[in-house]
């Protein structure tokens, strides 16, 4: 009898982890729609009437800032673009954060008992830490996947910055600008959200 409680508790537990984290993808999901609102059209951000070389770096710099302000989420959905696209080329690296995404998952869904090392349970901080440096050990040392994340970002950056010192700002582009300071592309990572894995430890 109280093993079949026992495995209730433990299978309440794991939906309502389940539900923590669908909630937060729900979440993300509308922060990434209505960061695309947005967005630029694309008509506008690539019309070729509007490139120049410019004439020095103190130009080619004020284009840069007034461009990354006015585009700002266009450049956001280029580099996401960027990146999702290196990576499947890279399916090796798909894999290693496939795999990682599941012993995320394991550990803060799916397992309800504590981790037990050396005769002492961790807590949620220290298991948040253990997995955290397993994570970037894994990244960044034992297989390519940093190196792979770093071109994708320099890719990103290159073309984002090639674009942004051409493209020549208008008169209606600088009036515009103040305006969305406070919104933009990252808010879908934002949101105003708690960390997922902070959330879903709260619930134990």
């Amino acid at each position: 009898m109280a093993d079949t409680q026992t495995a209730d508790g433990s299978a309440e537990l794991v939906a309502t982890r389940a539900n923590i984290v669908m909630g937060f993808a729900s979440k993300l999901k509308d922060n990434a729609a209505q960061s695309f609102k947005e967005a630029k059209p694309w008509a506008e951000v690539f019309d070729r009437t509007a490139f120049a070389k410019p004439a020095g770096m103190a130009e080619a710099t004020g284009r840069l800032r007034k461009n990354v302000a006015y585009f700002k989420v266009n450049y956001g959905i280029v580099a996401v673009g960027t990146t999702a696209l290196v990576m499947f080329m890279n399916p090796w690296s798909l894999i290693v954060l496939a795999v990682l995404a599941l012993v995320w998952g394991y550990s803060y869904i799916v397992r309800t008992t504590p981790f037990v090392v050396g005769g002492r349970e961790l807590s949620d901080r220290e298991k948040f830490l253990a997995l955290s440096g397993f994570s970037l050990v894994v990244i960044f040392f034992l297989t390519s996947v940093g190196s792979t994340l770093f071109y994708a970002l320099g890719l990103s950056m290159l073309l984002i910055g090639a674009h942004a010192a051409l493209r020549v700002p208008d008169d209606l582009f600088l009036d515009e600008a103040p305006e969305q300071q406070g919104g933009g592309f990252l808010s879908l990572l934002t949101g105003g959200s708690k960390p997922v894995a902070a959330v879903v430890a709260n619930a134990v």
